[in-house]
């Protein structure tokens, strides 16, 4: 495991402890909303993940880094068999919660998603990915893993970061009084802004921008083919005003 994923993993931890927005688990309300056929899945932060995205109910979905007790769950509760993938452990402390609360079972692994999976070829239906490649330095194995655990005809929804967020001073995208000023180039890389002197800090952990190209381009390389595409942003955030700051797909593995 690399320096940035031992980092970025104690980092999850700690925003669990904390209870950021993205590590609190779903209430007993949401879990019966689900159960009722009302999931509200997220791979960005505001758009719900499209319902006819999903496969038949009892399908196999691997959940990628979104462990906290929020898809797992929602995904549970509307009759999927569900594995949950994290390298967090107090994100999959939270999974268990919330399955022992409401009495279902799911899997829980701790791994790295920028390994090789530790599941066999052909392994699951569907695998669901919110927004969490910007945590993965090389996107191209991350893809052609996704790929190789899915069924023929299996689906792969995810959720990553615009890149022209990297571009910009923290500062200037934090502060409200401040102008939005340009101070990186793309794509950025979070590793390497270390190595040159640029503080790494538990706010924001190891970060690495992807080109569309690397985005969609390496999705269609590894095999896939696009069926659908949304894109998505963050009210809260200054950025936002000016251009969508999320985006989704929707990926077939071929039948």
């Amino acid at each position: 495991m690399s320096t940035c994923t031992k980092f970025n993993a104690k980092m999850w931890d700690e925003w669990s402890c904390q209870g950021v927005e993205w590590t609190r688990p779903i209430s007993h309300e949401a879990f019966l909303a689900a159960q009722n056929g009302q999931p509200a899945l997220q791979l960005t932060p505001q758009k719900l993940l499209p319902l006819n995205w999903l496969p038949p109910r009892g399908s196999a979905i691997l959940g990628l880094a979104s462990g906290g007790g929020q898809q797992g769950p929602q995904l549970s509760a509307a009759g999927y068999r569900v594995t949950i993938l994290d390298i967090s452990e107090r994100q999959l402390i939270s999974e268990r919660m919330v399955a022992e609360r409401e009495g279902y079972t799911i899997g829980l692994v701790k791994a790295d998603m920028t390994a090789p999976f530790p599941f066999a070829d052909g392994a699951f239906d569907a695998v669901i990915n919110p927004v969490s490649n910007c945590y993965i330095e090389d996107l191209a194995p991350f893809w052609r893993e996704a790929f190789r655990v899915l069924k023929p005809s299996g689906v792969l929804m995810a959720g990553w970061t615009n890149p022209i967020v990297y571009a910009f001073d923290d500062a200037s995208l934090e502060d409200p009084h401040l102008p939005l000023t340009l101070k990186f180039a793309l794509p950025y890389n979070g590793r390497e802004q270390a190595e040159a002197g640029q503080p790494v800090t538990m706010d924001s952990g190891y970060q690495f921008s992807h080109t569309w190209e690397e985005q969609l381009g390496g999705q269609l390389q590894a095999g896939f083919l696009i069926k659908d595409f949304y894109e998505d942003s963050d009210d809260r955030e200054k950025l936002s005003y000016f251009t969508a700051l999320y985006a989704a797909s929707l990926a077939v593995k071929p039948g």
